[in-house]
């Protein structure tokens, strides 16, 4: 996908977050899905390498509030575990692989300060139930 966002340098065009909340998105629906082993091993891949990408950039951040080191190192030790041999550890695997790449995305997105508070509506108090 090309509607991603990226930054100038070195990781420009390589941080497509469009990309990375899709495969999030799939991952985190094989828990309502019953997914085929390939798949789960497919989207496994290609979920580390949007973690990695998303790391290294964690670890190179500027932002006023950086990443937890402590969790950063975790998602490091657990991204170098292959899968398991087991569906049932498979099943539990990509989806945590997807909740760490979710929190790392947030990270890069919240550094960028791309995230903008929606426009408040229009709020009044409610007047249900109440005469006036």
């Amino acid at each position: 996908m090309t509607g991603g966002h990226s930054i100038a340098g070195a990781t420009q065009g390589a941080i497509d977050t469009d990309t990375i909340s899709e495969t999030i998105r799939k991952a985190l629906h094989f828990g309502s899905i019953r997914p085929s082993r390939e798949e789960l091993a497919a989207t496994d891949e290609v979920l580390r390498g949007h973690v990695a990408l998303l790391l290294a950039e964690a670890r190179r951040t500027t932002s006023p509030h950086p990443p937890d080191r402590y969790r950063l190192d975790r998602i490091s030790k657990h991204m170098a575990s292959p899968l398991g041999r087991g569906m049932l550890s498979d099943y539990a695997e990509v989806p945590q692989r997807a909740r760490d790449c979710q929190w790392l995305l947030a990270c890069y997105t919240a550094s960028l300060d791309e995230y903008k508070p929606r426009p408040a509506a229009n709020r009044t108090t409610p007047t249900a139930g109440r005469s006036t």
